[in-house]
């Protein structure tokens, strides 16, 4: 009570200090929910790419599949490489036909993912996705089948037993996979065959030599996912593969994948949270001088108490914690507002499937935490040139 009264005295510059270390606390949250998102997603691709070593072929168009396919011939010998424990063809292609006229970007564009159903391929991280609803396709599933992810489920308003119309083509949806927070939101999962049939007519070039009898459909595959035996190591085989294949196709080895993913992840949280950081900072440097300006307007306080009997123990405590519920106050107001905005604003873009925020309560609890911290330690120094004031000193303030 006693520091709830000291603030309240003086309560225009408390509320100052205070409103400093909210606008700290909500760019830390904003920024933070935001970094947690990007990381969750990061997690989910670093889990799957690292599970397999990915082969393509070099020069491929994401938007149109373009650029250099992968026969059916090249994937069958690196199957036969040692090591190898099986390869499967894959297909992967935007889900709209890109508009060159009204190009659009989207951080996790809705994507064709299409797979050898008939393959015993399996990533290592990854060999199963839960579902929220129907089921994942199969080695019986048939080709006008597909299961969607939880993004574009929403977004295009997609059940069990819908039909999706893909680029022309409809298609019957057998499942919806449930939310994992990363790549798999944005997909559709089909055979490879229809997709086979979509790439070819997306490029112009692929469907003339096709039309000629020179382009086979098994031999439009736009990468390949490899997986290694027990006990081979994925490095070796990633390198051998290079060694008799590298002037065809582009090999991705799960370590140096994992790798550049952590580089780039580390680089993308040091300017978000840097950014946020600066903020606090400054709400830090207004609590030392709000604490040290109280400490001078209170000297002759602090003398009365220290000749009833206060000891420097008691009177380092009391202002410290002072500092400490300033910090948790602006805390808990810029945490609320922060996760009001964002959630806010991943309500508006829920119906699109890009949210853009996520806010964990282990991330919440450690904000509010973070807050008192930083006034204890932005109170420390003031508190401590409180607690050293002589009695006699302090009394001739009177």
């Amino acid at each position: 009570m006693e520091i709830f009264r000291n603030m309240w005295r003086r309560k225009f510059r408390s509320f100052l200090t205070i409103f400093g270390i909210v606008i700290g606390i909500f760019a830390f949250t904003v920024m933070g929910s935001m970094a947690l998102k990007l990381n969750k997603m990061i997690s989910g691709g670093k889990k799957y790419i690292t599970g397999q070593i990915t082969v393509s072929p070099k020069g491929t168009s994401f938007e149109t599949g373009g650029g250099g396919t992968l026969p059916i011939d090249t994937l069958n010998k690196i199957s036969k490489i040692n090591g190898v424990e099986s390869v499967a063809a894959l297909v992967s292609l935007s889900v709209e036909e890109p508009d060159l006229d009204n190009p659009s970007f989207s951080m996790t564009p809705p994507t064709i993912y299409a797979s050898d159903l008939q393959s015993d391929f399996k990533n290592k991280n990854w060999e199963t996705m839960e579902m929220r609803d129907g089921k994942m396709l199969d080695k019986n599933s048939k080709d006008d089948e597909i299961a969607v992810g939880i993004n574009i489920a929403t977004d295009k308003n997609l059940h069990v037993g819908d039909i999706y119309r893909i680029r022309g083509n409809d298609f019957r949806v057998v499942g919806v996979v449930a939310k994992t927070m990363t790549g798999p939101d944005d997909y559709v999962f089909m055979p490879i065959e229809p997709a086979r049939k979509m790439l070819i007519e997306s490029n112009p070039f692929m469907k003339s030599l096709h039309a000629q009898g020179r382009l086979k459909s098994e031999d439009v595959n736009s990468m390949a996912g490899v997986s290694w035996k027990d006990g081979a190591d994925s490095e070796n085989v990633s390198e051998e593969i290079k060694k008799q294949f590298g002037k065809e196709v582009v090999v991705m080895s799960p370590v140096k994948m994992g790798e550049q993913i952590d580089k780039a992840s580390a680089t993308m949280n040091a300017v978000i949270l840097g950014s946020a950081l600066l903020a606090l900072v400054v709400g830090l440097f207004s609590i030392v001088n709000t604490m040290m300006m109280s400490i001078s307007e209170r000297t002759k306080e602090i003398g009365i108490k220290k000749a009833i009997g206060a000891s420097p123990r008691t009177i380092l405590l009391e202002y410290t914690l002072e500092a400490g519920v300033i910090g948790l106050l602006g805390g808990a107001i810029g945490l609320g507002l922060g996760a009001l905005v964002t959630t806010i604003i991943n309500n508006k873009m829920a119906s699109k499937g890009a949210e853009i925020f996520l806010l964990e309560s282990n991330f919440m609890i450690a904000v509010i935490a973070f807050s008192f911290v930083i006034g204890i330690i932005a109170g420390i120094i003031p508190a401590m040139r409180a607690s050293k004031l002589k009695v006699v000193e302090a009394i001739r303030e009177l």
